[in-house]
């Protein structure tokens, strides 16, 4: 029977020492044509740095297929690709290898076993870590989302996708009652009322800020050149920067209308005009 291969490309920040995804992507199809296997599925994550890693949507789908029993084989172009640290591969291998599904590394088309990561980790100079140096053990708290990168105010992380079935960057989703604090900000704000008002009405009312902070004028207000601040968070008409890209348009993270929008950055115009032409 042909095996079934989900292929698992991670994107790289570093492309002097560590191949791009469509290079990873090149030299893994022949290494399938060669074996006889058949291409099931790719998943592409971007290189984000240390996440928790089962957040990261190509590992969320690689996951989800192994529950299913769908796939063999799990190819990736080297070890370090899948997976950089040494506690997140021994899990994971472990866990591949109860549910009989094979781990190989396209470069340098070696089969990888949970018994072997110790002389992979820290014994091969080629290895993910090489030279010797070894890595504290992830704790098993990093699994945690708290320990993601902070979400603008109004989103959580979790599994989303869009109606069209790609996923969302982060695995990013409304969260409904700050959701609903954001938009009531801007309608404030496009019918006239100051970002400090706006912020002692919200603190009147008990509803938390950012973090659970106080809500402030500068939290509000921002830089609109730094796209900081409620007011100028892009992402909140669905626009989502990806490391290395330029922004990614996500209708699912929207929150305020374009016509609400619109009030907005006219009313900013207008007072920047006005300050402007203050003495």
């Amino acid at each position: 029977m042909t095996k079934k291969v989900l292929l698992y490309l991670r994107n790289s920040a570093d492309t002097l020492h560590t191949a791009c995804a469509d290079s990873q992507r090149y030299y893994a199809e022949p290494f399938i044509r060669k074996n006889g296997w058949k291409l099931e599925l790719t998943c592409r994550d971007e290189d984000i740095g240390e996440v928790v890693f089962t957040a990261q949507p190509g590992i969320h789908k690689l996951l989800e297929e192994v529950d299913i029993g769908s796939i063999d084989i799990v190819l990736c172009h080297t070890l370090d690709r899948l997976c950089s640290r040494f506690a997140v591969a021994q899990r994971l291998l472990h866990e591949l290898e109860a549910k009989g599904i094979e781990v190989w590394a396209a470069d340098p088309g070696v089969r990888i076993k949970a018994a072997d990561l110790i002389d992979y980790y820290y014994n091969n100079p080629d290895g993910a870590i090489g030279l010797g140096r070894r890595r504290s053990p992830m704790p098993d708290d990093l699994y945690e989302a708290e320990h993601l990168v902070p979400l603008p105010y109004g989103y959580r992380y979790t599994g989303a996708y869009n109606a069209d079935g790609t996923y969302i960057f982060g695995f990013r989703v409304l969260e409904h009652e700050t959701a609903a604090v954001v938009l009531r900000i801007f309608q404030m704000y496009a019918d006239g009322m100051s970002p400090a008002k706006i912020a002692d009405a919200l603190n009147a009312q008990g509803i938390p800020g950012p973090h659970g902070r106080m809500w402030r004028d500068a939290t509000i207000r921002g830089g609109r050149d730094r796209r900081t601040g409620i007011l100028n968070d892009e992402i909140y008409i669905g626009r989502s920067w990806v490391p290395g890209r330029e922004y990614d348009f996500a209708p699912a993270l929207r929150i305020v209308g374009d016509e609400l929008w619109r009030r907005v950055k006219l009313r900013q115009d207008f007072a920047c005009r006005r300050a402007a032409a203050s003495p």
